[in-house]
């Protein structure tokens, strides 16, 4: 699977396809203003905690807490914030632990220790819009717009890739789930991916171990937040290398991969929109999509403007999170987010 994930990233820089993705795009005839709010889109929030869960979350958040928290890495001395760990750690961060272990207590406890650590020792936190100015300076990776049930749309176009320093590719990655994060209405808490394989190179991929560390960061340290993946015109030797790999994919992440045809050549048969091949229109809304995935949406990516808006979202939330950490508050129970909702809301279904 790490090998699927590798051609997915983009790995070895092509200047040509860089330079030309970073030409300023004409304010004329292109929308450039990224939609990083979620506006009046219709929610699906995360199904509330049944009575179990509950239980466990009580029982976590009550008498397991302290040593959860306890001997955290020490983290660098240095002008960002210190990770917030009583802050990360909410009831609704723990349920989606909880889910992907299953509702196993001591699995559960183990997967958030192992990310309390990562978060000390990786520090996304501290990921900051300017430090990655080089690596989003092309459009290669991007937060921008929302799916039809209201969740954070993260583009990739791998062939847009203009880096060869790996650390710092993962941590671009890394800064677009948080930033998905910080872009998630009220109630939501997953992401929709749509990465343009179109111009897919084996020469492109990253190192299988760059690979494996991305999928380990996503399984890992962000469980449950993957809705699904949109491959846009696979060509025949990515879908060869996908049907190889298949069988070694969790089928639960591979149900939520799907292959998009936008040439309008390969048939998506009536009532198989769970995919492989799936209508994109089904999960984005037209005016929501970019025209480069198949939408009526004429975005393009302008890095001034793009930042711009990312530094403001960015500024907020840290103001926000670092406001909360000297409040040192206990992490809150869920409400129930779906009755108080302003705009339409649906409910996520829970991964089986």
């Amino acid at each position: 699977m790490s090998g699927f994930f590798s051609s997915l990233l983009g790995g070895r820089s092509s200047t040509a396809t860089a330079a030309a993705s970073a030409a300023t795009p004409d304010p004329a005839i292109y929308d450039t203003a990224p939609r990083l709010t979620p506006g009046l889109n219709p929610i699906t929030v995360t199904p509330l905690p049944t009575p179990k869960e509950q239980e466990l979350i009580t029982l976590i958040q009550t008498t397991h807490l302290a040593k959860l928290l306890q001997d955290l890495p020490a983290e660098p001395q240095d002008n960002h914030p210190r990770f917030a760990a009583s802050v990360w750690l909410t009831a609704q961060r723990i349920l989606l632990y909880l889910r992907a272990s299953k509702n196993d207590l001591a699995k559960t406890l183990v997967r958030l220790r192992s990310s309390l650590e990562w978060h000390c020792v990786f520090r996304p936190h501290a990921i900051t819009p300017e430090s990655m100015g080089v690596e989003g300076g092309s459009g290669k990776q991007y937060v921008n717009g929302y799916d039809r049930g209201g969740r954070p749309i993260i583009y990739m176009f791998p062939h847009r890739q203009n880096t060869r320093d790996s650390s710092e590719q993962l941590r671009w990655v890394v800064f677009n789930m948080e930033q998905a994060i910080r872009s998630m209405p009220e109630g939501a808490t997953k992401w929709t991916i749509v990465i343009d394989v179109s111009r897919y190179s084996m020469s492109q991929s990253v190192p299988l171990s760059v690979a494996r560390e991305f999928l380990n960061i996503l399984e890992s340290h962000y469980p449950e937040r993957l809705h699904k993946a949109l491959v846009l015109n696979p060509p025949g030797m990515f879908v060869m290398f996908y049907h190889i790999v298949a069988p070694f994919i969790d089928p639960v992440t591979k149900e939520k991969v799907s292959f998009v045809d936008l040439t309008g050549k390969k048939k998506v048969e009536e009532g198989d929109k769970a995919g492989p091949w799936v209508d994109i229109r089904e999960h984005v809304a037209e005016d929501q999509l970019q025209s480069d995935a198949g939408g009526a949406w004429e975005f393009r990516f302008d890095k001034l403007v793009y930042w711009q808006e990312l530094q403001k979202s960015y500024d907020a939330w840290i103001a926000t999170y670092v406001a909360a950490a000297a409040a040192v508050a206990p992490p809150p129970l869920i409400e129930a987010v779906a009755e108080e909702a302003a705009v339409p809301v649906a409910v996520e279904p829970a991964s089986s």
